[in-house]
């Protein structure tokens, strides 16, 4: 089978509903410009992975971009030996990243973002705002909220991700947004467009990301002294390592801890 015919197929399979099909689209267009798509698929092997991977180093990719770009070819290629197009599957390595720097809202950011909002007519993206700083809940989850999912003072989740349920509390300052909610009329790649022009307009640093309101209220819970399990629950974290990344310190923070000697 020649390699544009399985990218056809998996495209059919997994990708044609993704919410993120244009990044999806880029990236097989770029492994087509690097290897042939006429090439046999029996033929991509350890060396061709290496191949691959020198052209992504040379095009200045990092370590994240390249890794991401692997993730999707390991996933055809592990689809290719799973209906025995091929007889094994190349080992395809993971680049190592540097830690992330987590990116926080400010007080003032999270005020600047919902006044954008408010100027530019935008009451879809202030809502998602909202509830993404108090819930703290994944914007697919959230593009999926209506108001019955709301019961006696709880919002009551199925994660799409770890493909769990779980309960959050309401707040009062989004009680009347969750409760008179039908659905948003924005779709998942809208969304992070009109998130993309506010944060352009209010010259907000690169790093912060619609999933930054998300990684703000785990920070937020943090700095008002939750404990990590609460804090897990809350954000539905499979792992409490994953709930300790919010668990940085600022320089009063440490010097209160100090004073209390």
């Amino acid at each position: 089978m020649q390699l544009i015919e399985l990218i056809d197929i998996t495209n059919n399979l997994f990708y044609n509903d993704s919410p993120s099909y244009k990044v999806i689209a880029s990236k097989q267009n770029e492994l087509l410009t690097i290897l042939k798509p006429t090439m046999d698929i029996k033929k991509i092997n350890y060396k061709t992975i290496e191949k691959i991977i020198q052209v992504y180093k040379a095009k200045n990719n990092s370590p994240a971009t390249i890794n991401s770009k692997l993730a999707y070819i390991s996933k055809i290629l592990n689809y290719a030996y799973k209906v025995n197009l091929i007889p094994s599957k190349p080992y395809t390595p993971t680049l190592r990243e540097p830690e992330p720097k987590e990116k926080y809202l400010t007080k003032a950011e999270k005020v600047q973002m919902l006044l954008w909002c408010k100027n530019n007519k935008q009451k879809e993206l202030a809502k998602i705002i909202l509830i993404g700083l108090y819930t703290g809940l994944r914007i697919n989850n959230i593009l999926s909220l209506n108001d019955s999912m709301y019961r006696e003072g709880n919002l009551y989740i199925y994660d799409k991700k770890t493909k769990k349920n779980y309960i959050i509390p309401v707040k009062n300052k989004i009680k009347y947004i969750i409760t008179n909610l039908k659905g948003f009329n924005v779709s998942y790649n809208q969304c992070y467009y009109i998130f993309s022009l506010m944060k352009k307009d209010l010259q907000l640093d690169k790093a912060i990301t619609i999933h930054t309101l998300r990684h703000t209220f785990g920070s937020d819970l943090v700095q008002q002294n939750i404990t990590l399990p609460v804090i897990q629950a809350l954000m539905n974290h499979k792992k409490i390592t994953t709930t300790m990344k919010y668990t940085h310190l600022n320089t009063s923070q440490l010097e209160d801890a100090i004073n209390v000697l």
